[in-house]
């Protein structure tokens, strides 16, 4: 009998497991007393509503939550996917509720994550997700969050998965065209409207409940996977605030990795790559500051990603600046440029090719010192010409003024004499030359 239950299991063929790839993700962070006690989430039935923006397509997705900074468990009660109309208007028709393990909530244990079961549904590249989470009230001291959103999250009592939207379309910022919502989504390639204009059951026509807050911060969202190819792998961009995006324009899509991901899929070569901004607005390589720090962090931001090819590692500022803030904050040139060997080296042993970006000009801000720019001109020279990397984008020549090379050039800033504007962020995208992802290895 043994022989012949053992002969029939070699028989059955073996199911090939789904291929994954991380198609948009955020860097998780706590959010502690009192700052979560300002929110509503955990204190009532709530609903939020997230948007997020992917940076390659496929015909199925799964959304990962994450409690992984929490210190109780997390219930989901209800989740829903849907295509963004405006504001926090979905597409009705495209709605699909969530399951996990074909149930319909989950309570995820602190620390821990959890995806949901595969959405079969064609999903352009560049598409505009939006994400609505049923959370019953529970003690939830610390949130799993992500800061710097630069995208309005709508928060609503009660389980409104499925309302239409919570409030009308937000204003549309200065420069940008509104969005057409009477037609169905279309593909940013072209080709053929993914969804039919039939209503969805689970819709009710004017549906829209008061909103409580909003905010421009995303809760115990992890990422989203659509499903891979062959030639498909992602771009890790580790950093700061100016891989975060800030002062760039909310709403808009305008961190320098956004800007990236057409770019990639313009070229034939690259079309298959997806981006991954990981970047932690305040964030140091050495020491705690908004999150951990890049060091320590490194494995589950990076290393674990899906897909996961190659690694931009844009970040030392807020070491240099914050230098002479407090003891604690002290740091030497050394320990910098241990610090993006090491993860250097991490990354070579897991197979991925790893860039580094040098240090932007900081002249005029808030905390430049002449030992701190003399810090950072040493470090861009020892990343500019070390063996340890695999290729270097020189953002220092990009952005800075040539007439004061410690300053960042007028056009690019923002006014605060750190970060980029949008302008300032295309160029430090259009300045990533493409041939770097096409090397063998």
């Amino acid at each position: 009998m043994r022989l012949a239950a053992l002969l029939l299991a070699l028989s059955i063929p073996a199911v090939a497991e789904q291929t994954w790839l991380g198609t948009w993700t955020t860097a998780a962070m706590p959010l502690s007393a009192p700052a979560a006690q300002k929110l509503p989430i955990g204190k009532q039935d709530v609903t939020l509503r997230q948007i997020v923006h992917i940076s390659q397509g496929g015909k199925r997705m799964r959304i990962t939550f994450t409690n992984e900074f929490g210190t109780t468990p997390l219930h989901i009660a209800n989740a829903h996917v849907a295509f963004l109309s405006a504001g926090s208007k979905i597409l009705p028709e495209t709605d699909r509720q969530l399951t996990f393990a074909g149930r319909p909530d989950i309570t995820i244990a602190p620390g821990q994550f959890a995806a949901s079961d595969a959405v079969v549904e064609t999903v352009p590249i560049f598409s505009d997700l939006v994400i609505s989470t049923a959370i019953p009230q529970q003690d939830l001291p610390v949130l799993t969050t992500h800061s710097l959103a630069l995208q309005t999250t709508f928060i609503t009592a009660g389980d409104q998965t499925t309302a239409l939207e919570f409030d009308s379309a937000a204003a549309v910022p200065p420069g940008v065209s509104p969005p057409d919502v009477s037609a169905p989504i279309q593909s940013p390639l072209g080709a053929r409207p993914i969804v039919k204009s039939e209503a969805h059951p689970a819709i009710a026509a004017g549906n829209t409940p008061a909103l409580l807050t909003r905010t421009t911060s995303w809760y115990f969202l992890k990422d989203v996977e659509v499903d891979a190819t062959r030639k498909s792998g992602s771009v890790v961009m580790l950093g700061d605030s100016i891989t975060d995006g800030a002062q760039s324009t909310t709403e808009t899509n305008r961190r320098y990795p956004d800007d990236l991901a057409p770019l990639l899929a313009a070229n034939k070569k690259t079309a298959a790559l997806s981006v991954l901004n990981v970047g932690i607005s305040g964030n140091r390589i050495l020491h705690v500051n908004s999150g951990p720090s890049a060091l320590d962090r490194f494995d589950r931001d990076v290393l674990a990603q899906t897909g996961a090819r190659y690694v931009i590692l844009l970040e030392g500022i807020n070491d240099i600046g914050n230098m002479h803030r407090a003891p604690a904050d002290a740091i030497t040139e050394q320990a910098l440029i241990d610090g993006f060997t090491s993860m250097a080296n991490r990354a070579h042993a897991k197979g991925l090719k790893f860039f580094v970006a040098t240090i932007l000009p900081y002249g005029g801000a808030k905390y430049d010192s002449p030992d701190g720019e003399l810090i950072r001109q040493h470090v861009n020279a020892f990343l500019r010409t070390s063996p340890a990397f695999d290729g270097v984008i020189d953002f220092d020549k990009t952005m800075q003024d040539p007439e004061h090379p410690e300053r960042l050039l007028r056009k690019y800033e923002c006014g605060d004499h750190l970060h980029p504007n949008d302008a300032g962020y295309a160029a430090m995208a259009a300045a990533i030359d493409l041939k770097l992802f096409r090397k063998k290895k």
